[in-house]
């Protein structure tokens, strides 16, 4: 996995994680720079899944628990609508990193 950085671009905060896309997980790494929100994948058939956010398309923050009871579900809303649902260790680590940026 390669991550081209902007210039001036700085990883804030990165880790394991996965994505729902179409009824299944896809694995790979959430990274949070000091300009945008990556998912990058980890499996090659899965390219299409890769994702960038960038903060002023970011409408909403929802935490959901996955299993029903373990605490890993963080869901991105942006304002166009769109739903990006990850499973990751210490959401709220993650939530507070994102929520200061938009």
């Amino acid at each position: 996995m390669k991550l081209v950085l902007q210039p001036n671009e700085m990883i804030l905060m990165a880790g394991s994680s996965q994505l729902y896309h179409s009824d299944q997980q896809v694995n790979g790494k959430l990274i949070v720079t000091n300009q945008r929100i990556y998912f990058k994948t980890l499996v090659e058939g899965h390219k299409g899944c890769d994702r960038e956010i960038m903060p002023q398309e970011i409408s909403d923050l929802v935490f959901f628990n996955t299993r029903w009871l373990l605490p890993f579900g963080m869901t991105i809303i942006t304002k166009n609508g769109i739903e990006h649902q990850f499973i990751v260790r210490n959401r709220n680590e993650w939530a507070k990193l994102i929520t200061r940026m938009y």
